[in-house]
């Protein structure tokens, strides 16, 4: 479930993304977004399990959005944060 400004934000990236921003800040800022959309319960599986085990998941994913570890590491934080 989103927070209302978690919500706010996913509508603005979204339509900074649909008008063709490639920041993969963007990117990966939507990423975590969406999978905090799945729910509370995905985003504690995904904290407990640890960034490696994260990244080992998702980098077949995410692999054409030319993620670097920061990226990774910026979808992952934001979702440890989103459950504490």
């Amino acid at each position: 479930m989103f927070h209302p400004d978690e919500e706010r934000e996913l509508r603005a990236l979204v339509e900074r993304v649909a008008g063709g921003s490639t920041d993969r800040r963007d990117w990966s800022t939507l990423a975590a977004l969406l999978l905090i959309g799945q729910g509370n319960d995905a985003c504690r599986a995904i904290a407990a399990e640890g960034l490696d085990t994260f990244i080992h998941r998702s980098e077949p994913i995410y692999v054409g959005h030319a993620f670097q570890f920061d990226d990774y590491a910026r979808i992952y934080d934001r979702i440890c944060a989103h459950v504490r």
